[in-house]
């Protein structure tokens, strides 16, 4: 089974609107992205819902785990 990729990805767009948003957080800022809260902590960007509780290292891991469950 392929890996799911953004459009942005495929089309080399530096713009995705996703990761712009997740850019530009400063720690302890979050922003809702659909069901997702996204916040920003000191080490980690942190992924929440009713459902789910994931932290990421990087935005374009946080970035991608959104874009894989949206």
């Amino acid at each position: 089974m392929g890996e799911q990729i953004s459009i942005f990805t495929v089309n080399n767009f530096s713009e995705d609107p996703l990761l712009k948003k997740i850019e530009q957080l400063q720690v302890g800022e979050h922003v809702m992205i659909q069901s997702y809260m996204v916040e920003r902590t000191i080490k980690f960007y942190e992924i929440q819902n009713d459902e789910v509780h994931e932290c990421f290292h990087t935005k374009q891991e946080c970035c991608n785990y959104i874009d894989e469950n949206l």
